[in-house]
């Protein structure tokens, strides 16, 4: 459920880091306290970016590339260096007391919640601090708690929490005030398959349910492909690439990836294979005694299986978009994307 209005807005958005220059040697050192110099470190340069109501939006790339950084600023916690950086139609790190509570922040490696009492107890201090009506905020819990399977350890200790619960209690105090804009820092990240799966679940449920508008970074592929509608990669603080994963594969020429299972065991190197692919622009990436797996040009997929069919004794066939982390990957080897075609 998305509207025309957006709620981020920026234009030329950068920021500049600006440390002190380390000198070696005793006289350098005292020369530094007369003189000092500094470096810059451009850590968003010249961002463009619009945000809709009721968006999914997940922000990917390498560590260094600007996802915190950009976060940070949106949400007011540092201010920008230089362009425009709007939130509800204010500047970020100007935004009032009516703003913020229409936002909320989670920082997979921080904590928002006290480490020595329960989590019911940190989250009915939040609820002061939010003025929710007791009675929203115990069915909002309630209701919380048990879509993210925690029902039952709401009065324990959080120290005594595993990982995966910890983090789900801080995505529950996140969303208490029923905030209309959430950003997730790494809300994921050490957790395991089921947790991970939970929380990807209960993020969709509310997006669709109550149009919360989510701006998500992750390092793990399947939070974005499986939560998020749109996709930001950023590179050395430049936005890469801002739009659907059909697009994407699109720029990028899309493949297909083909996976075989074979009734006999190979008996060399599958070298008439390699060059089947060869012949259709793909390539064979992976080799097992019964398996071998191809990329290849979606426009020559059906050739391709056409002819390993006829080659191969063929037992099982997949064939697969290509991975959204090899079309990430692919998107820094380049450094940059041409126009869709």
């Amino acid at each position: 459920m998305t509207t025309t209005s957006p709620l981020i807005h920026c234009r030329r958005l950068g920021k500049t880091y600006r440390t002190l220059r380390r000198r070696e040697g005793v006289l350098r050192l005292l020369g530094g306290l007369v003189k000092r110099e500094h470096v810059e470190h451009a850590a968003l340069v010249d961002a463009d970016l619009d945000i809709l109501q009721g968006e999914m939006v997940g922000l990917i790339g390498a560590n260094g590339a600007g996802k915190t950084t950009l976060v940070k600023i949106l949400a007011g916690i540092i201010p920008k260096t230089h362009g425009t950086a709007e939130v509800f139609g204010r500047d970020c790190f100007d935004l009032r007391d009516a703003e913020k509570t229409r936002l909320s922040l989670v920082m997979g490696q921080r904590s928002q919640l006290w480490w020595d009492i329960p989590p019911l107890d940190s989250f009915r201090l939040l609820r002061a601090i939010y003025d929710v009506d007791h009675d929203v905020f115990e069915r909002r819990v309630a209701e919380h708690a048990e879509r993210l399977g925690v029902a039952d350890r709401l009065e324990v200790q959080l120290r005594q929490l595993s990982l995966g619960q910890r983090m789900k209690m801080e995505i529950i105090g996140a969303f208490l005030h029923d905030p209309e804009l959430v950003f997730l820092d790494e809300p994921t990240i050490g957790l395991d398959l089921v947790s991970q799966e939970t929380i990807r679940r209960f993020l969709r449920d509310l997006n669709r349910e109550r149009g919360v508008t989510i701006l998500l970074t992750s390092h793990d592929m399947a939070d974005i492909e499986q939560t998020c509608e749109r996709l930001l990669i950023l590179d050395g603080g430049k936005l890469l690439f801002d739009g659907d994963l059909p697009d994407l594969q699109r720029r990028l020429v899309g493949k297909r990836r083909v996976e075989l299972h074979l009734e006999d065991e190979l008996v060399g190197e599958p070298t008439d294979a390699a060059e089947v692919a060869r012949k259709h622009d793909g390539e064979l990436v992976e080799v097992s005694p019964r398996r071998l797996v191809f990329l290849v040009p979606t426009a020559r997929s059906q050739a391709l299986v056409r002819e390993l069919f006829d080659l191969l004794a063929v037992k099982d066939l997949s064939v697969e978009r290509q991975p959204l982390e090899d079309l990430v990957r692919e998107v820094f080897r380049r450094g940059q994307l041409e126009d869709a075609p």
